[in-house]
């Protein structure tokens, strides 16, 4: 199943790494990933799957770097 790479930019270090914690918990933030999956959609894609979080980026923004499921067949 292909996957894009989906980044969205943090509000700050200090929320980048709460969120960080909560993905290493084995919990997820729906509305995050919400945006990430209606991202995708904006760039013409169909997901098939939820959003996997992949970390945080090192560089200035700090971004959520995401993998998204999608579908890559077209139908007639």
């Amino acid at each position: 199943m292909p996957r894009i790479p989906i980044e969205i930019e943090a509000t700050d270090h200090i929320e980048a790494k709460r969120i960080l914690a909560l993905y290493q918990r084995g919990e997820r933030h729906g509305v995050l990933e919400e945006e990430v999956t209606n991202e995708a959609w904006d760039r013409g894609w169909t997901p098939i799957g939820r959003p996997i979080f992949i970390g945080l980026s090192n560089g200035e923004p700090v971004l959520y770097r995401f993998e998204v499921p999608v579908e890559t067949s077209v139908k007639r």
